[in-house]
C-alpha cells in the first residue's frame, strides 16, 4: 500500500508533501512510520519543516510536528511559511553562501527559513539568521547574533555565551523580552503588541552601549558610526 506522505530534504529542512485526499489520521500514522524508520538517517539533526500539497490548520501543524519529534531525535526549529515567492526570492538572494560566526570560528550561522511560531525555541551556540517572523511566545537564543527578515515579535537573546560585542537586528523590531550578553532591555516607554503596525517599520539593532542594551533605527548613514574589528573594503 502506497504511503500517504512523501519527504524531500533540502538545505537546512524537510518538506513533507502530503496526499490531499488521504485522511490526516492515516497521514500521522504514515509519517511516524517514515520517521522511526530514517532515524539512523536524520539522526538528532535541527532542521525547519514545510508541510506541502493540502491546506492545514495551526492544530493539525503542531499534531504533526510532534509525531516528527516524539518518532525521532529529529528537532524542529521553525515550521516553514507557504509564501512559495517571499522564499524564493530570499533563497536566489542567499544561493549557496555559507556565513561564518565572527567570533566562533567553528560554527555555521544557522539559517532558518520560514516563521517561528507556535511556542518553537531555536538555540544555536552561533549566530542565527530567520527568514521569516518571529512570533510571541516563541524564544530564539544564539551564542552569537540574531538577524530577523521579518519582525522580531518574541523573546530574543544574543550574545548567550557573555559575549557584550553581540547584535540583534530585525526589519521589524517589538519583542516582548530581549537580552544581550544576559542584560535585559528597559525600553523608555511599554508597546503595545501587533504584527500589522499601522506605520511602516523600520529595520532597527539593538547593541550594547555601556551597561545599557540601545535599540538604533537602521538608515543609510547607520553603519558610518561604527569602526568594527579587521574591517575590509570588498572591491571587484
Amino acid at each position: 500500500m502506497a504511503s500517504s506522505i512523501v519527504i524531500k530534504s533540502y538545505k537546512n529542512g524537510l518538506s513533507v508533501h502530503m496526499d490531499p485526499e488521504a485522511d490526516i489520521e492515516t497521514i500521522k500514522a504514515d509519517l511516524a512510520a517514515k520517521f522511526r524508520e530514517s532515524a539512523s538517517f536524520f539522526k538528532d539533526a535541527t532542521v525547519a519543516i514545510s508541510f506541502e500539497d493540502r491546506e492545514i490548520d495551526s492544530q493539525t501543524e503542531c499534531d504533526l510536528v510532534n509525531v516528527i519529534t516524539s518518532s525521532s531525535d529529529v528537532k524542529v526549529a521553525c515550521v516553514a511559511g507557504h509564501n512559495k515567492l517571499t522564499q524564493a526570492m530570499l533563497l536566489n538572494a542567499l544561493g549557496e553562501l555559507e556565513y561564518k560566526s565572527e567570533k566562533q570560528k567553528d560554527s555555521n550561522v544557522q539559517i532558518i527559513k520560514g516563521t517561528v511560531k507556535d511556542g518553537h525555541i531555536v538555540d544555536v551556540p552561533g549566530s542565527v539568521l530567520i527568514l521569516g517572523d518571529v512570533y510571541p511566545g516563541t524564544n530564539v537564543i544564539a551564542g552569537g547574533d540574531v538577524f530577523v527578515l521579518g519582525g522580531l515579535f518574541g523573546n530574543v537573546c544574543a550574545g548567550n555565551n557573555g559575549d557584550p560585542d553581540r547584535m540583534i537586528a530585525a526589519l521589524e523590531m517589538n519583542p516582548e523580552k530581549m537580552r544581550i550578553a544576559g542584560i535585559k532591555y528597559r525600553p523608555a516607554e511599554k508597546v503595545k503588541w501587533t504584527i500589522k503596525s499601522k506605520n511602516a517599520p523600520a529595520p532597527k539593532l539593538a547593541r550594547l552601549i555601556g551597561t545599557d542594551v540601545v535599540l538604533e533605527t537602521i538608515d543609510s548613514n547607520f553603519w558610518k558610526r561604527f569602526s568594527f574589528k579587521d574591517d575590509k573594503t570588498i572591491q571587484d
